[in-house]
């Protein structure tokens, strides 16, 4: 069980990695004007001390605790408890850069954005993983807040359908009436892959504000779909927090390819 619950981490993380990248191209930055999307939740810092995991599969649905910590437009810590809140896994996200830390086995592997889409085609960003872990809108490779101007709207009922085309690049985002983000999709004219997103269990947090305490999160590659969800406890705001992440000097820094491995 030990062994089945690391490598599903990593599984994970692999999983959020290659989603976020949804085989998509480089866009042109919006420069539209327009009302923002002002009910989203604002915070400098953001933390969920216990969140939990799920591989959802046909048999045994694999759960693993952990935790989320990000600071705002700076980093994102992601780190897996699955036994007695011992760490066995963590991954730090800056705007630059990926590193996943294999703390049983003293491995680690980190590149950097534009390397990584060098070496796999790949193009993935720091602003899509926060977005989508912060309930909020975003423009693929667009830091910053996103203008209402830059989409299509589409009421449906009591909803609004949020689209985006631009170089072959498709956002949908489903929005209530009191402009809560309720799902996203993002895929590419001509490709398999998409990526979707839906937000459920909204509850109030000691603001008020009412936030989605669960993420479900699927992947499909035109023939296969994976599903994954991330269930917050609870969340918190501008909390003081620590933000450092290293790597242990004794630690052997492996290749992607190598990581991978412990898929097969």
């Amino acid at each position: 069980m030990w062994k089945i619950k690391t490598n599903w981490i990593f599984y994970f993380l692999c999983f959020l990695m290659l989603a976020v990248s949804c085989k998509t191209k480089k866009v042109q930055k919006t420069t539209k004007d327009g009302d923002l999307f002002r009910n989203e939740l604002a915070y400098t810092s953001f933390n969920v001390p216990k969140a939990t995991f799920t591989l959802v599969q046909k048999q045994n649905p694999v759960n693993v605790n952990g935790s989320v910590r990000i600071r705002k437009d700076s980093i994102i810590i992601l780190s897996f408890q699955p036994f007695l809140g011992v760490e066995v896994a963590r991954a730090g996200i800056t705007r630059s850069s990926f590193t996943l830390v294999d703390r049983v086995n003293k491995r680690y592997f980190t590149t950097d954005f534009e390397a990584l889409k060098a070496q796999t085609g790949l193009n993935i960003n720091y602003n899509i993983f926060q977005s989508i872990l912060t309930n909020s809108m975003f423009i693929f490779d667009t830091p910053g807040q996103v203008p209402a101007s830059a989409f299509k709207e589409v009421r449906i009922g009591e909803l609004s359908l949020m689209q985006l085309n631009r170089g072959g690049v498709n956002q949908e985002f489903n929005v209530d009436d009191k402009k809560r983000i309720l799902a996203g999709r993002l895929f590419v004219n001509n490709e398999p892959y998409s990526i979707g997103w839906n937000y459920m269990n909204f509850m109030s947090m000691e603001s008020g504000y009412f936030f989605p305490h669960l993420i479900k999160m699927t992947m499909s590659d035109g023939e296969n779909q994976h599903q994954i969800d991330i269930a917050y406890s609870k969340v918190e705001v501008d909390k003081k927090l620590n933000f450092q992440f290293s790597v242990p000097s004794s630690y052997t820094q492996v290749t992607l390819e190598e990581l991978l491995k412990i898929l097969q």
